[in-house]
């Protein structure tokens, strides 16, 4: 009985290493999608979607500013998807 035990536990270390290579190696972004959608913080987007980023100035403490840029994700002449920037603005606050 141990060691129909002992083999059984060999036997279920040894099927676990392909699995966890498979699962190591896998990506999470499919073949292609770079053709369908724009990425940006864990999420894509579509074609034409805008997405707005906001930002402080950080390279002087006497003046703060704010700056916000509106991206829009363009089809390049590649096929690719890519963030294009629309617009930028800058506040002071």
């Amino acid at each position: 009985m141990k060691a129909l035990t002992f083999g059984l536990a060999l036997t279920l270390l040894a099927s676990q290493a392909p699995a966890q290579q498979m699962l190591s190696t896998a990506s999470p972004i499919p073949d292609g999608a770079e053709t369908r959608f724009c990425y940006y913080d864990g999420m894509a987007y579509s074609e034409d979607a805008f997405v707005l980023m906001v930002g402080d100035n950080t390279v002087t403490s006497t003046i703060t500013t704010v700056q916000e840029r509106l991206l829009r994700c363009h089809r390049d002449s590649d096929g690719t998807l890519k963030w294009r920037p629309q617009s930028t603005f800058s506040t002071n606050n």
